[in-house]
């Protein structure tokens, strides 16, 4: 049975700071503990000094909707629709220079100082110095739709969604080669201890294999509808997930052998644990979980329950846990054993965080309005009292700090780790799953969708700004 705790509650003032329209992403910069929230519909960049929690407003281009941050230089990249703005983290100032039509997805080598813009629509890779801002266009396939960056070898992969190509361009002289890949190329992975690159092709039942040295490639056989891709560089497999043919194909990086794992029905999500050698795949139609043993590619399948909705790994204690929507309990996979437990929780689990220190596991449950804190060590669990439709968790591991964002009482529900008690801090509209704990500052960063702003909470005394 459950075991309820009694909670204590208290209101905190907030301030509010008005900010630009609908935040889309955000980024921290660790070293100078500032946060960079950029806002779609107002066309601008809110910076909040973490510190002091004080703001500035930087104009950008139309629509930012994907910002990068260079730590190294304290330069920030916003890409928006008619180009890349350049935010200097120390002034503010702000260079814009032109990208290609409709700036997809943006990577910065911090080794060398380079930004890199996919540009979707114009078939192009716009190569930016940070130092200099001086801009070199590199000519891509059609539609380059992923890009990454191997920062050991300082080369840069473009995969072209509908040429079924990858563009290679060499970071210290912007030359490119096009190496020929499968039918629609959908995701890479570069593992850098080997230098090999892997894209798997989604329509065409294979992974590409590049050798970075050489950009000789190899045409590896997998799945059908090859949807997620993962690379474990200790043991030196890559996991690729087959949508289309409910199964997982292991490359060996050593030899490109391939073996053919069997997994549950339309497998979407693949996540390797380094430490113990697992491979956890997450099949979005049969309700469960396929783990398979990365020495000997032995599987299991443990069963997960109706819309298994989020997955979080205990890399402390080897478990494994499953929030399973549909049927109100979370799946607990033994890591070392593959044996499971299911544990109760309340109705619509949907947001989930671990605590690794202390081995506690949070459940957000919307349907109930409360918390299912379960102990990692018995699965005996305690109930919560949240707000109105707990979405997003987040945990300090540091403080033992809980932080339970609710859409429908538009505030948060703070929770002592040690006691489970509480505090109701009030945040702006509609705060959803987008919630974020700097450890080291030990502020708290929230995502506001109704009100389009970012509420900061201090861990240290629960004050609250809104941004």
């Amino acid at each position: 049975m459950p075991k309820y705790a009694t909670t204590s509650r208290a209101t905190n003032a907030t301030t509010t700071v008005a900010a630009g329209s609908s935040p889309w992403a955000i980024a921290v910069n660790p070293v100078t503990n500032k946060v960079y929230v950029a806002n779609r519909g107002g066309n601008n960049v809110t910076v909040i000094n973490g510190a002091t929690n004080s703001t500035t407003t930087v104009a950008v281009g139309g629509s930012p909707n994907a910002i990068a941050v260079n730590p190294v230089t304290n330069k920030v990249y916003v890409a928006h629709g008619i180009g890349v703005t350049v935010i200097d983290g120390v002034t503010n100032a702000t260079t814009t220079f032109a990208a290609g039509s409709i700036p997809y997805a943006i990577a910065v080598n911090p080794v060398t100082n380079r930004v890199y813009v996919a540009n979707y629509s114009s078939n192009n890779v716009t190569v930016v110095d940070g130092a200099t801002n001086f801009i070199t266009t590199v000519a891509a396939g059609n539609n380059p739709y992923a890009i990454a960056v191997n920062p050991v070898t300082n080369k840069v992969y473009v995969g072209n969604q509908n040429s079924n190509d990858v563009t290679v361009i060499d970071g210290a002289t912007n030359t490119a080669t096009t190496v020929a890949a499968g039918n629609l190329p959908y995701a890479i992975a570069v593992n850098p201890v080997t230098d090999q690159v892997y894209v798997a092709n989604n329509g065409g039942h294979s992974v590409t294999v590049i050798d970075g040295a050489t950009n000789f490639a190899t045409t590896v056989a997998a799945g059908s509808g090859s949807y997620a891709i993962a690379a474990n560089p200790i043991t030196n497999q890559i996991y690729v997930a087959n949508f289309g043919s409910n199964d997982v194909t292991v490359i060996d990086g050593a030899t490109n052998a391939v073996a053919t794992v069997a997994a549950g029905n339309h497998p979407l999500g693949v996540a390797v644990n380094p430490v113990t050698n697992r491979v956890y795949v997450t099949n979005g139609d049969s309700n469960d979980v396929t783990v398979i043993d990365g020495a000997t590619n032995a599987i299991a399948t443990v069963a997960a329950g109706s819309l298994a909705w989020e997955m979080a790994t205990n890399p402390v204690t080897n478990k494994v846990y499953v929030a399973n929507y549909g049927t109100n309990n979370v799946t607990v996979i033994d890591g070392a054993t593959n044996t499971t437990s299911t544990v109760t929780v309340g109705s619509f689990p949907q947001g989930l965080a671990v605590n690794p220190v202390t081995s506690k596991v949070y459940v957000a449950n919307p349907g109930s309005n409360d918390v299912t804190v379960i102990d990692g060590a018995t699965n005996f669990t305690a109930t919560i009292a949240a707000g109105s439709g707990p979405q997003g968790v987040a945990v300090n591991p540091v403080t033992n700090k809980v932080y339970v964002a609710n859409n429908g009482s538009n505030n948060v529900t703070v929770i002592d780790g040690a006691t489970n008690a509480t505090t109701t801090v009030a945040v702006g509209s509609g705060p959803r799953t987008a919630i974020v704990v700097n450890p080291v500052t030990n502020k708290v960063y929230l995502a506001n969708f109704g009100s389009n702003n970012v509420t900061v909470i201090d861990g240290a005394t629960n004050a609250t700004t809104t941004v």
